[in-house]
């Protein structure tokens, strides 16, 4: 190689000057970055506003408590010996749950205690009616939980006879007594359990006459031969003590039975026990005669019952029992007499008297449960249950376990709602409880003192104000529905509350600075909209703090407002939609939550969001306000909001509602909720608002490039489309010029270590037809015996000569070959190339036409062994012949292939022969020659096979090479763009080279990283907001990804029409080629801009041959 080539830096200045500007970069960078980010990270907390809540009072325990205490030490007693010494105690028996879909606090029980379960029974179907009708109850969560499970429980879906909480007996006995009815519901039965992936079934069928116990059997028989095909087991629930349900029988046809031993009170009757010990046993005992102790599963209670006067008890959870002992100042008892806990008290006047089953009461009756020797326990029901219980029960307890483990009471994990109104703060956390246990010689719990309630999260509301509204949007701002918001309000004189989203204010800075500038109130959504539930407190804090800092850094105010993405409801339930408001709050926030939510996000149509508006204020109630409007400025196609909104405001308002901010709900001004920046905060402030302002412009930069990129991408498609069909019908029309056989042709062969191919290239060409030609092949240095098999192989062959020369570079070989060349016409080709016979001859033949100095033939990729080569054969097809073919048109060629090209000899030495300044001397002098006045044709049917590349490695070796010649051809070439000569390179030759070859693969990276990012994001979006939300989003994606995919489609398929004997088959690798394939060229080319900014010497390397080429 020449010893001063293009962009070579002898001194090493310009390494020393790129690395040093490199490193002042990326400390620059990390500076700010840090910077900025412990701005972002540094939490002040702003001292709390003003707020408001109501607590319950509270009465003394009645006496009958007392008298009980007195009853219960002579009954257990009385009893213990019967209760422990029946039989031997069985230890290892299964675990049963069951789950009502129904209930958040199930799913959230099912979560923590999924892998203690053996079976679980979820309450999926109900069958009521006299048309027999089939409910499937949505359970979305739960099934998530089993299916995720490290030890998946097996499944046991529950089919009964109820809903809404009533009893259908007269349907039950109706569709019992039907075959064909049995037989429809056993049908539907066999395919939901098979879609659910279920182990089995549980009949829960209640309040049948003793004329239907036949007709159940009956039932029963025939889901065991449906069943058996599939190896799923039947478990029934039954009554006990009621005669008409003779159990051994139903015993015989189940692979369980389970007496479901509770509700010795019921809420409709008075209150008292709900299972007291005494009643539990004698129950347990009777309705065990007769039944294999193998098949039987008790089923024990954990929840309450609290009574009130004159109408049904309800059923709060153990948990829910404990806080209202908590609220109103009285401390349960545990009931000696029943064994079971209790307490009263009064709420609002009333009084109430509680009855529960805890830890305590499930231990004792779990004990004479052991003692019948019954194959399993089961818990009723999951979400109710004392949260202890699971200390005793459950898979790791299979053994004997100690009772003192229940004393311990986990913090609770429902919420407890006090007050009215939509904004929100929290009142206390979750404290665990303590009780203290009084256990006998027999392990029998005797006595029970609670010592410490435990408490759940207590929520307390404000800002119930009936004639009140206040308009909230969420997820702005967005461009091009916020301004039509924003007019609508200000036409109306309507004051509203807007939770942005950073990422998008950021963008739209103009009207976050409106929405103040309107009058409008401003609170935090969170940067990215994550769902807080599944994010860490600390990733909850700089969520906050983003947004903090970018509304300060944009508009001098802070923002005291907050709501939490996906936990809008002012009723949160569980403990994830607490612990982000709990975080809020501690930076100073007032959470704002709500009751009317039309559900704009859906698009349900204009009239519903209306109704569903008007419906929800106009239902408002201090148990259920409805002060707060939730509706949407984007996140989607928000029309139909737009369409609504101002005829809320007039209905509203002809109703007499009056539109207020948030912050006048609870008392407060806007002053207070978006206060005025400090001047120590502003200082900070504008540090922040240069970095906003750079990451916005980076992030509108990379919006701008998305688009150019694709746009451009696809309008280079159709062009080059359009002018390869216009070359191939000119060519059609065109009669190319005759072969003449007394063509002298020169072909120069340069070899560096090519012993694998050499002879069988230098045989191809010797097979050439209808062109006099001699072969001189040129051994560069070769250490393989290269020069050895031409001067063996060829000896007696005159048309091949042999030059032997020290290694001196590619360029240097063929020089010293065209010096000896006696040829009017030069072919130089790699030694790996094969051509067919006439490719020389069709090559010369246009040298008929005195101003062409050069013709490019038709590569094709000979070796096409495995993915990468045939990856190389697509692009060969698709893009660089299909591009040669197009820019022939224009007079605007910059590459006569190496592989397979033709040179008029005299062409070459008027511009100096090979470049030697260049790594890519074919392209350095397709340019130059055509600087000279010489014009490039391109041959379609003058093919060669080429080897290429067989692994990642050895591409990405071969094409840094290529971008780095193309380069340098580029800068040594520069002054054609400057004198626009000639016209087609200058206009049209290389500024598409450096736009598509180089600028486009050096910004592909930034552009595909936004792309991943965005398409992941979307996704997420998809999954958190549902199809509706986020259609916009996808389909606007989708269409910029089916647009481009279908044009590269159709121009591959040009490409394939114009090229003979091709394989189609290889289109199918189309679209996976451009998304790998395009990774190593960003790769290769960002490698060579920066050796050619450095300046290093870079040498050819040596590409392995592996002498797998086919001519076809």
């Amino acid at each position: 190689m020449d010893a001063n080539p293009v962009f070579y830096d002898a001194s090493g200045r310009r390494r020393r000057q790129f690395t040093l500007a490199v490193a002042a970069f990326v400390v620059l960078l990390l500076l700010s970055a840090g910077l900025f980010g412990a701005t972002i990270l540094a939490t002040t907390p702003e001292p709390a506003l003003p707020f408001q809540a109501e607590r319950p009072g509270s009465a003394g325990p009645p006496n009958a408590i007392e008298r009980g205490a007195k009853r219960f030490g002579r009954a257990i007693v009385r009893r213990g010996k019967w209760l422990l010494n029946g039989r031997p105690a069985r230890l290892t028996t299964l675990t049963v749950a069951f789950h009502a879909p129904w209930d958040s606090s199930s799913a959230a029980s099912l979560q923590r205690h999924v892998d203690e379960i053996d079976w679980l029974v979820p309450g999926w179907v109900s069958v009521t009616g006299p048309d027999h009708h089939w409910t499937v109850f949505p359970d979305r969560a739960g099934r998530q939980i089993v299916n995720r499970a490290v030890h998946r429980p097996k499944i046991l879906p529950m089919v009964q006879n109820a809903l809404n909480g009533e009893w259908d007996s007269a349907g039950a006995t109706a569709l019992l007594h039907s075959p064909p009815a049995r037989k429809q519901l056993l049908d539907r039965l066999e395919q939901f359990l098979i879609a659910n992936r279920a182990d089995g079934a549980f009949f829960d069928i209640e309040n049948l006459p003793p004329s239907a116990q036949r007709d159940y059997h009956a039932f029963l028989q025939e889901a065991r031969s449906r069943f058996q095909p599939h190896g799923w087991l039947i478990a029934m629930a039954v009554p006990v003590g009621d005669p008409s349900w003779h159990l051994p029988a139903y015993a015989r046809q189940v692979d369980r039975l389970f007496l479901m031993a509770y509700d010795e009170h019921d809420p409709d009757g008075d209150p008292g026990p709900i299972a007291s010990q005494t009643w539990f046993a004698a129950t347990l005992a009777k309705a065990m005669k007769g039944l294999p102790v193998d098949k039987v599963v008790v089923a024990i209670g954990s929840y309450a019952y609290d009574w009130t006067p004159n109408r049904p008890a309800d059923t709060p959870s153990i948990e829910e029992a404990m806080l209202s002992a908590h609220d109103s100042g009285t401390t349960p008892r545990f009931d000696p007499a029943s064994g079971n806990v209790t307490f009263s008290y009064q709420d609002n006047g009333e009084d109430h008297e509680l009855w529960m089953l805890d830890a305590a009461s499930f231990h004792n009756q779990m004990m004479a449960a052991h003692a019948e020797g019954v194959s399993g326990i089961a818990l009723w029901r999951l979400g109710t249950e004392d949260p202890s219980v699971w200390q005793i029960f459950g898979r790791r307890h299979r053994g004997a376990t100690d009772v003192h483990a229940i004393e311990r009471i986990p913090a609770g994990t429902d919420v407890d709602i006090e007050g009215s109104g939509e904004v929100l703060r929290v009142g206390s956390t979750p404290i665990p409880g303590l009780r203290r246990l009084t256990v006998d010689g027999r392990g029998l719990v005797t006595g029970e003192t609670f010592v410490q309630l435990p408490l759940p999260f207590s929520i307390e509301r404000a800002g119930y104000k009936p004639g009140l509204v206040a308009l909230t949007f969420d997820d702005g701002p967005d461009p091009d529905w916020t301004p039509k918001v924003l007019d609508i309000l200000k036409a109306k004189q309507v004051p509203a509350t807007f939770f942005i989203v950073g990422e998008n204010a950021l963008t739209y800075r103009s009207l976050l600075e409106r929405e103040i500038r309107d009058g409008h109130e401003v609170g935090n959504h969170t940067y990215t909209h994550p769902n807080l539930g599944q994010t860490s407190n600390a990733v909850t804090r700089i969520e906050l703090n983003a947004v903090q800092r970018l509304v300060q850094a944009f508009t001098g105010h802070a923002i005291r407002l907050f709501r939490a993405p996906f936990f809008g409801d002012a009723e949160p339930t569980t403990a994830d939609e607490i612990v982000p408001v709990e975080v809020a709050q501690q930076l100073g926030y007032l959470s704002v939550g709500l009751h009317v939510d039309p559900g704009d996000w859906t698009r349900p149509g204009v009239q519903a969001i209306i109704d569903r508006t008007i419906a929800g204020v106009l239902a408002s109630n201090p148990e259920r306000s409805g002060n707060v409007v939730l509706l949407h400025d984007a996140g989607g196609n928000r029309e139909q909001t737009v369409q609504a909104l101002p005829i809320i405001i007039d209905q509203l308002r002809a109703r007499g509602y009056r539109f207020v901010p948030v912050s006048a709900l609870v008392g407060l001004t806007p002053a207070q909720v978006m206060p005025a920046l400090t001047p120590e905060e502003q200082a900070a402030a504008r540090t922040d608002l240069a970095m906003f302002t750079a990451l916005g412009a980076v992030q509108t930069a990379i919006k701008w490039l998305f688009a150019i990129a694709i746009t451009l991408g696809i309008a280079r498609a159709l062009v080059l489309s359009g002018l390869a069909l216009w070359q191939a019908r000119r060519e059609q029309a065109e009669q190319a010029p005759a072969i003449r056989p007394d063509r002298f042709v020169s072909v120069l062969i340069p070899a560096f270590n090519e012993a694998r191919v050499i002879e069988a290239s230098v045989r191809r060409v010797l097979a050439s037809i209808a062109v006099q030609l001699e072969v001189i092949v040129i051994d560069d240095g070769s250490k393989d015996g290269t020069g050895d098999i031409v001067e063996r192989a060829f000896a007696n062959e005159p048309r091949v000569k042999l030059l032997r020369l020290e290694n001196g570079g590619k360029a240097r070989a063929l020089n010293h070959g065209l010096a000896l060349a006696r040829g009017e016409f030069i072919v130089a080709l790699d030694a790996d190339t094969q051509f067919p016979r006439k490719t020389i001859a069709r090559l010369v033949r246009w040298f008929s036409d005195p101003e062409i100095g050069a013709v490019a033939g038709n590569a094709k990729v000979g070796n096409r062994v495995n993915l990468v080569t045939r990856w190389q054969a697509l692009e060969y097809i698709t893009a660089q012949n299909l591009e040669r073919r197009a820019l022939a048109r224009l007079d605007a060629m910059t590459v006569v292939p190496g592989a397979v090209g033709a040179w008029r000899a005299e062409a070459l030495r008027q511009v100096g022969g090979y470049p030697p300044d260049t790594l890519a001397e074919d392209q350095d002098l397709t340019i130059a020659i055509q600087r000279a006045g010489w014009k490039v044709r391109y041959d379609q049917d003058a093919v060669a096979f080429t080897e290429a590349p067989e692994t990642f490695r050895a591409l990405a070796k071969q094409r840094f090479r290529w971008a780095f010649g193309t380069l340098q051809c580029l800068w040594k070439h520069g002054a054609v763009l400057k004198t626009g000569r000639p016209r087609g390179l200058a206009l049209v030759g290389l500024p598409q080279a450096m736009l598509f070859q180089v600028g486009f693969a050096a910004i592909s990276p930034v552009i595909d990283l936004a792309l991943v990012f965005s398409t992941i994001a979307t996704a997420m979006r998809v999954q958190e907001h549902g199809w509706a939300q986020t259609h916009t989003d996808l389909a606007v994606m989708a269409t910029y990804w089916i647009a481009f995919t279908a044009i590269d489609l159709l121009a591959a398929s040009i490409a394939f029409a114009l090229s003979t004997r091709e394989r189609w088959r290889l289109m199918w690798l189309l679209i996976p080629q451009r998304i790998g394939y395009r990774q190593i060229m960003y790769y290769v080319v960002l490698k060579a801009l920066s050796a050619a900014i450095r300046g290093p010497r870079v040498g050819w390397g040596k590409l392995e041959r592996s002498g797998r080429v086919q001519a076809r």
